[in-house]
C-alpha cells in the first residue's frame, strides 16, 4: 500500500461528523447587507466562525480541499481555481498546479500563484493554515461540512464568494429535492438491516461509527451500523462476529478476500444466499462531503433495496464532466 493512499485514507479517518440531517450549519454566507448577493462587499464565515470580507467576488483561489474543488467546478467557477491539491479527483484532467495535501503545503508555489483566498478542510486549524493566514497574509478559510444542510450552506458560501450565487441556489435546491425524493421512496421500509463498513484493512478493521458522515447514509437508508462507537476507529473481530451484520460494505481499496476468513465468514452477510457484500463504486463520493454525496446514497439504496425506484432529479447544471454518468 502506497504512502499516498494511506495519507488519503487517514484524512478520511480523522474527519468526525457530529450532526444529522436536521442540524443547523455553522457556515455563514450572507453578504454585509444581510442578503445573498454578489454586489458590494462579501462577508463569509468559515467552519471555525471566523469572518472574512472581500470587496468583490474572488477570481484567484487555491483549494486544498477536494470537495471545494468539485463544488467550484459545479458552480461554474473553476476558471477561478489557480491551484489545487493532490487529492482532487473532480473534475478530471485538472491542469492547475498541486500546492499541497492534507498535511503539507508548498509555500513557494502558493506565493507564485498569488491567490486571494486558500480553501482548506478539517475540524481544526492545521499549522499551515495558521501560517498562510497570519504570516503570508493570505486569507485561509477552513470548511468542515458535518451534515447535508451544512453541505448546502457551504455550496452557497462558495457561490457568494465567487459571484455564482444563482448556480449555488440551483444546486442546493437539487440536493433538497433529491433528499426529499429519497425520503419518500424509503417511507415504507420498516425492517432495519445491520451493516458493517470496512473502510480499511491497514492495521486492523477500520470502520466508520456513529457521528460520522457515512453513518448518515446508513440512517437515511434505514440501516443500523454495527460499529456503535463514535468516529473512525478499528473495531474488534469479536464485535463483528457477535453482531453478524446482514450487509458488509467494502471500501474500494479493501479486497473481497479480506472477508473470506474469520470474523467475517460466519456473518449473515457471508452465509446468506445471496451473499450481501458490496464494494463502493468510488470512495470520493463517500468520503468527500459535497453535492455528489447524493449519488452515494442513491447507489447504496439501489444495491440494498433493488426493488425501490429512486426518482432522483437530473443534475440541473450542464457540465462538461457530469458528476455521475447520465447525471
Amino acid at each position: 500500500m502506497s504512502s499516498g493512499f494511506f495519507d488519503r485514507k487517514m484524512k478520511a479517518l480523522v474527519v468526525v461528523i457530529i450532526v444529522v440531517l436536521g442540524a443547523l450549519s455553522v457556515f455563514g454566507y450572507v453578504s454585509s447587507t444581510g442578503h445573498a448577493s454578489s454586489s458590494g462587499p462579501i462577508k463569509v464565515t468559515d467552519s471555525l466562525g471566523r469572518s472574512f470580507v472581500f470587496q468583490k467576488p474572488v477570481t484567484r483561489i487555491v483549494s486544498l480541499d477536494p470537495s471545494a474543488t468539485a463544488t467550484l467546478y459545479a458552480l461554474g467557477a473553476i476558471k477561478d481555481l489557480v491551484g489545487g491539491n493532490v487529492y482532487d479527483s473532480y473534475p478530471p484532467n485538472e491542469s492547475v498546479p498541486n500546492v499541497g495535501n492534507a498535511y503539507t503545503v508548498d509555500y513557494s508555489e502558493l506565493l507564485n500563484l498569488s491567490p486571494q483566498v486558500v480553501l482548506g478542510y478539517g475540524s481544526t486549524m492545521p499549522s499551515y493554515g495558521t501560517y498562510i493566514n497570519n504570516t503570508l497574509k493570505i486569507p485561509f478559510m477552513l470548511d468542515n461540512p458535518e451534515s447535508f444542510p451544512q453541505i448546502e450552506n457551504f455550496t452557497m458560501m462558495l457561490g457568494e464568494l465567487t459571484g455564482k450565487s444563482s448556480n449555488a441556489t440551483i444546486i442546493v435546491n437539487w440536493m433538497s429535492s433529491s433528499l426529499n425524493a429519497i425520503s419518500s421512496s424509503m417511507s415504507n421500509i420498516s425492517t432495519e438491516q445491520t451493516i458493517f463498513y470496512y473502510l480499511s484493512n491497514y492495521g486492523g478493521y477500520w470502520t466508520a461509527g456513529n457521528n460520522t458522515f457515512i453513518n448518515q447514509f446508513f440512517l437515511i437508508a434505514h440501516l443500523r451500523n454495527v460499529a456503535s462507537n463514535s468516529g473512525y476507529f478499528t473495531i474488534s473481530g469479536e464485535v463483528i462476529a457477535n453482531e453478524s451484520p446482514d450487509i458488509i460494505l467494502l471500501d474500494q481499496y479493501v479486497p473481497e478476500s479480506a472477508v473470506q476468513t474469520a470474523p467475517f465468514n460466519e456473518t449473515a452477510a457471508m452465509t446468506g444466499s445471496p451473499q450481501k457484500v458490496f464494494t463502493i463504486f468510488d470512495d470520493n463520493f463517500f468520503n468527500e462531503p459535497d453535492f455528489r454525496t447524493i449519488y452515494a446514497i442513491q447507489w447504496l439504496i439501489s444495491i440494498i433495496y433493488p426493488g425501490i425506484y429512486l426518482n432522483i432529479p437530473n443534475f440541473p447544471i450542464n457540465l462538461g464532466y457530469p458528476p455521475m454518468p447520465n447525471a
